[in-house]
């Protein structure tokens, strides 16, 4: 008996919950059609400027980067950076299309450019614009990152950027070149503990690389130096 009087209060709770909730629905209609409403206009307008819009956009960087990519290829550096009447650099395609996936990749080809011309300062500021979970490209520019601090003294950042590239490609073909760079790098800042450590990584866990194969004089030569 006490437990069919407890599951009755429990309905009628449950009634009246409903009739609250039932009651501020009718009370404030307007107000949550409004509020639908303007979440449905979000939604739509979010989809239309991404499939729409960036679309659009996307063609456009794309017709625009291929005289800007022919340029890089033929080694005209600053053209392809900077462009000229006949063509759109990707230093302009970057500004216009950055939301792009093209304008993403034009990143990377500044950053390259900007490595090419000196300009080191302006390479750090695009790679690091630069976004990909490509296997081959995100270590790749991760390292072209590290060249550039290593070009501005900034050692630190360098050997960084340097493990984590070699961490992101995870071969035999790539990490040890990182890993030696990182150790190099470690040597000219005196760490030859440190140097050591990345001399070692690539003969214990690439030993079939071609780094690996005279990576033992580059041991010797950091433990003499300590």
């Amino acid at each position: 008996m006490a437990e069919e009087v407890q599951n009755q209060d429990q309905i009628e709770k449950i009634g009246d919950s409903l009739t609250k909730v039932e009651r501020f629905v009718e009370d404030n209609k307007k107000t949550i059609l409004i509020v639908v409403a303007v979440i449905a206009v979000l939604i739509c307008g979010f989809f239309a400027y991404k499939n729409l819009y960036l679309n659009k956009q996307q063609e456009k960087a794309l017709a625009a980067m291929f005289p800007a990519e022919n340029q890089f290829r033929a080694d005209s550096f600053h053209i392809a950076l900077y462009g000229n009447e006949n063509v759109t650099g990707f230093v302009d395609i970057i500004s216009e299309f950055g939301r792009t996936k093209a304008g993403n990749t034009a990143c990377y080809y500044a950053g390259c450019c900007a490595m090419k011309l000196g300009e080191y300062e302006d390479a750090v500021k695009y790679l690091k614009k630069f976004s990909t979970d490509d296997p081959i490209l995100e270590p790749l520019s991760i390292g072209l990152l590290g060249d550039a601090y290593c070009e501005l003294q900034e050692y630190s950042k360098a050997v960084a950027k340097y493990q984590k590239a070699a961490d992101k490609a995870d071969s035999e073909q790539m990490s040890p070149y990182f890993l030696k760079k990182a150790g190099l790098v470690f040597e000219e800042m005196g760490k030859f503990d440190e140097a050591v450590k990345m001399y070692m990584k690539i003969k214990e866990d690439y030993s079939g690389s071609s780094e690996a194969g005279s990576i033992d004089k580059y041991i010797t030569r950091a433990n003499l130096r300590k």
